[in-house]
């Protein structure tokens, strides 16, 4: 199934790549982003954004998430759960999201932004000393700066960046466990993009 999604998405990027390489830079309202390291972890994440504004600078768009958390990156997201013992599951994230980018390069396409992703998700924690799967549902913030590297006709993009990860108003199926999220953490993250 994450084959098919994959192989999906490829052929979905290279259609409108071919569709849009002949289009003004202003005319290209959307953009299109996967996190390549979703896959590897046994998910998807990416994002769908529209500019707002002439000048392409400010988007608003949907942003949605489901994968594996990895062992690495445990100890910052939550308090209580195992690195090697347990399995830990973002089961779903879905939210909204803004960007704008800073036109530093006039004359470029490449530019830095600043934005913010804000919505729900929820957690799934499993561990060996419970039968019961643990489900921690929590709101989140995450503002983030990043820049947009385009390397085809202006359409095509990497985009490395760095969140601010927050959680609040997090809510536990089983208040007596002793697992929970910590309050933030940082969390480097690389892109593909298209803009069509």
């Amino acid at each position: 199934m994450k084959r098919i999604i994959f192989l999906t998405l490829v052929l979905t990027l290279s259609a409108l790549s071919s569709k849009a390489q002949d289009a003004e830079a202003s005319d290209k309202k959307f953009r299109l982003e996967i996190e390549p390291a979703s896959f590897a972890f046994r998910g998807f994440s990416g994002s769908l954004l529209y500019a707002l504004t002439p000048d392409n600078s400010f988007s608003l768009g949907l942003y949605a998430a489901s994968v594996n958390v990895p062992v690495f990156t445990r100890r910052n997201m939550f308090d209580n759960v195992g690195e090697d013992t347990s399995s830990v599951r973002l089961g779903f994230q879905a939210a909204l999201m803004a960007r704008y980018n800073i036109n530093i390069f006039k004359n470029m396409e490449s530019n830095p932004y600043v934005g913010l992703i804000f919505g729900w998700e929820y957690f799934d924690i499993d561990q060996p000393y419970n039968p019961e799967t643990l489900r921690i549902t929590t709101f989140i913030a995450t503002p983030y700066v990043g820049y947009e590297f385009y390397f085809y006709k202006q359409m095509l993009f990497l985009n490395p960046q760095l969140r601010g990860v927050f959680y609040f108003g997090d809510k536990s199926s089983d208040a007596s466990r002793p697992e929970q999220l910590t309050g933030g953490y940082l969390l480097p993250q690389l892109s593909l993009g298209v803009r069509f």
